[in-house]
Formats: C-alpha cells, sequence, structure tokens
C-alpha cells in the first residue's frame, strides 16, 4: 500500500528547498540581472534537474523499489545532477579567467577566433565522428578533455542504471538479478570514480588561479573563494558517490536498508545529507558569485581589439630572449 514515508518527506523538503532557488534564478532572468546565453543557464539547467529528480523521489518513497519507473528516474536524474555542477564549477572557473585575468583570456577553455568556420565545423565533426580519438588532434583544451571524459563517466552511469530496468527486486538472489546487479555496479562505480577524479582536478584548477590571482595582486579575488569553498560539497557528494556504488551496505537493494514502510532512516539520513543536501549547497554558493562578481571588468568585445600593444608571441617572446642574451 502506498504511504508518505519519511523517505518522500525529505524529497519533499529538498524539492521545497530549489524550489527556492528555482524561483530566485527566474526572477533574475526576468529582470535581466542573468543572462540566458551565460553561465547562468548550466546552472538554471542543474537546478530545473533537481526538481525533476526530487519529484521523482517523492514518488519512489511513495511507491518503493517496486515503482521501477520512480526508482530509474530518481537515480539518473541524480546522476546528471552531479555532472552538471561539475560543468558549472569549470564554466564558472572560465567565466573569472576571462573577466579577470589580464589577457581576457582562459588557458582552460583557448579562443577559437583563429579558427575559420570551416576549421570550426571540422572540429565538430571530429568530436561527433571521433568522439576520445578527437583528442588526439585537440590534446591542448583542458575544458574539452574535460566535457569528453565527464560525458563518457556520465555515459557509463546511465547505462548502468538502465541496465537495471529488468531486474527483479522481489528476487535479489536469481541469477539474472545478481548479474545485473554486478554489472551495474562496476559501471556506476566507474563513472562516479571518474566524476571524483575530475572534481580533484577542479580543485588544482582552483589553487592554481588562486595562487595566480595572489601573486599579482597580494589578494584573492572573493569569487575563487566562493569557488574553492563550493568544492568542498561537490567532493564530499562525489567520495560519497562512489561508496554508494560500491559497497553492498549503502546500496539501495540491500534489505538491511529497508523497513515495512520503506527505506530505513539511517539510510534516508545518509542519502540525502551526502547526496542532495551537498549539491543544494554548492548551488546556493554558485548563485553567491553573483554578488561577488558584479564589479569585475567587462569581457572585450571581439570586435574591438584591446587597448595596448598586441600580445606577444611565443616565438617573438623567445626572439627577444635570444637577443638579449646576445647584447649582454
Amino acid at each position: 500500500m502506498a504511504r508518505f514515508t519519511p523517505e518522500a518527506g525529505a524529497a519533499f523538503a529538498f524539492l521545497i528547498a530549489y524550489t527556492f532557488v528555482f524561483v530566485g534564478m527566474l526572477y533574475a532572468y526576468i529582470t535581466r540581472r542573468f543572462k540566458w546565453r551565460s553561465w547562468w543557464s548550466l546552472l538554471f539547467f542543474h537546478v530545473t534537474l533537481r526538481l525533476a529528480s526530487q519529484g521523482s523521489g517523492i514518488a519512489l518513497g511513495i511507491l518503493g523499489l517496486t515503482s521501477r519507473g520512480a526508482f530509474l528516474a530518481y537515480l539518473n536524474l541524480g546522476t546528471e545532477g552531479y555532472f552538471t555542477l561539475i560543468l558549472c564549477v569549470h564554466r564558472f572557473l572560465i567565466r573569472w579567467h576571462e573577466h579577470n585575468l589580464p589577457s581576457n583570456k582562459s588557458w582552460l577553455e583557448p579562443p577559437e577566433d583563429h579558427l575559420t568556420k570551416p576549421q570550426k565545423l571540422l572540429k565538430t565533426l571530429a568530436f561527433i565522428a571521433l568522439g576520445p580519438l578527437a583528442l588526439y588532434f585537440y590534446d591542448r583544451e583542458p575544458k574539452t578533455m574535460l566535457d569528453i571524459i565527464v560525458n563518457l563517466a556520465n555515459t557509463s552511469l546511465i547505462i548502468g542504471g538502465s541496465y537495471l530496468t529488468g531486474a527483479d527486486f522481489n528476487n535479489l538472489n536469481s541469477p539474472d538479478t545478481i548479474k545485473r546487479l554486478n554489472i551495474a555496479k562496476i559501471t556506476r562505480t566507474l563513472g562516479n570514480s571518474i566524476f571524483l577524479a575530475c572534481t580533484l582536478g577542479i580543485l588544482i584548477v582552483i589553487l592554481a588561479t588562486i595562487i595566480g590571482d595572489w601573486s599579482k595582486r597580494r589578494r584573492v579575488h572573493s569569487t575563487l573563494v566562493i569557488l574553492l569553498v563550493t568544492w568542498i560539497p561537490l567532493f564530499i557528494r562525489g567520495v560519497f558517490s562512489v561508496f554508494q556504488s560500491a559497497l553492498w551496505r549503502l546500496s539501495y537493494y540491500n534489505p538491511e536498508n529497508h523497513t515495512s514502510e520503506g527505506f530505513s532512516p539511517g539510510f534516508t539520513a545518509l542519502e540525502n545529507l551526502l547526496g542532495i543536501l551537498t549539491e543544494w549547497i554548492a548551488c546556493v554558493l554558485l548563485n553567491l558569485t553573483y554578488f561577488t562578481s558584479k564589479d569585475d571588468p567587462p569581457k572585450p568585445s571581439k570586435r574591438t581589439p584591446p587597448l595596448g600593444d598586441p600580445p606577444i608571441s611565443e616565438a617573438e617572446s623567445i626572439g627577444l630572449q635570444h637577443l638579449s642574451s646576445n647584447s649582454s
């Protein structure tokens, strides 16, 4: 019999929490504080995914694992939430580089101004046709590398979740169910481990940016501080995801995590604190960067060349060093 369980109540609580964020961001779009074609839209997409995830979480809490559709929706949408947050932090870092570095360029995403339209089209087709193998030709673009890696990890997670569609959760000892659980465990642990590795890589980028900012200005931009703090709940989320995929004790299918009314209180608390609250905190912190970035220098227009002398190329720099050494 369907009942409104504590799991459904927790999902409803976070549905309200994300609704507040959704309304706040929507107000920012309406009042033109946020632009639709900006880094904010990726974060807004995360919020909409989380609203859908919490809706499926309510259905899962009421119906239990007997509702495979609600379970798979909750599982895959939750994965997409973490996936989009990783991309959000990376995009927010690129945005900071473009507005605050003297070159107004991010070394995470080199500009493609030098590429013609046919070359850009060729690049897009190369990634569509070759997938990860396209990195052989475009291996100097960190953002491209991250996009491909996290998309592969995301695909692995979706495959693992979708493979459970035919599993008989009422008979966990059947050979077919055991096989499906093992394959899902391998693919989901692999995907979540890659996500965690990417999260650690983002920490290195944040610290490198902070060190560079400190060396030039003897202070650290408030946005970078927020991004560093945002990394903490993301890291906790990543570690929990790996453990939940790999350890039977934290699995949704473990009978010890179930009661007659649904999921056990301990499992419900762990899932919501480490899996959902961490994402919500990271999402709120990223929204706070609006206030710390309001006074950032505007990004130069592509049509308007920057003032001052043009940048010196690497070859010119080597040549100048060579001339200097000869004159001395």
